[in-house]
């Protein structure tokens, strides 16, 4: 959804990210972005909301940054992308392991959610493989997933139990994707 928004409107994206662009290497924003996946993981197995709601949007903003620094310092290199994928998957299972070994969430839910959550991610790597373009797309990507378990969160506080149907939710909002990806892949091959 919101990928679909973005190549719509990249100017938007460019306009509220260009205070934050700093000439470094993107690598290492992409590396604290997964420092900062991990401790958001952390702070939904204590079952610390707030905090964990904090790094989950920061770790979505640095993986949005990490993409921009690279694109307008011209830093854009296989290794970078090979390291932005790979960092994007851990994080991903770090979040969702978090969320999942809490008390808010049923274990099977979450772990369905973690595989579901991998196999859709894998598609969009494997058409890349076959096809050398992303073939992404569907109903929910990586920015949207982000968003949605913030909005799950913040539910959280006002409606006990927001969260656990947030999972479910998602799980079957992920799952919708991986059939739409996987048709849509089927169709480009």
């Amino acid at each position: 959804m919101l990928s679909s928004l973005n190549n719509k409107n990249p100017k938007i994206r460019e306009k509220l990210l260009n205070p934050f662009l700093i000439n470094i290497n993107p690598n290492i924003v992409t590396v604290i972005a997964l420092i900062v996946a991990v401790i958001a993981g952390i702070f939904f197995y204590y079952g610390e909301l707030l905090f964990a709601l904090i790094f989950v949007l920061l770790n979505g903003f640095l993986d949005i940054l990490d993409g921009q620094i690279a694109k307008k310092y011209k830093r854009t290199t296989k290794l970078g992308d090979f390291l932005d994928h790979t960092a994007d998957r851990i994080a991903d299972v770090a979040i969702l392991l978090g969320i999942t070994l809490s008390a808010y969430v049923v274990d099977v839910y979450g772990y369905a959610l973690i595989i579901a959550t991998l196999l859709t991610s894998y598609l969009g790597t494997q058409a890349q493989a076959l096809t050398n373009k992303r073939i992404y797309g569907g109903l929910i990507g990586r920015s949207d997933r982000l968003i949605l378990i913030a909005i799950f969160v913040i539910l959280e506080f006002i409606y006990p139990g927001a969260l656990y149907d947030g999972i479910l939710v998602l799980l079957l909002l992920t799952i919708i994707t991986f059939i739409q990806r996987f048709i849509k892949i089927w169709k480009v091959l």
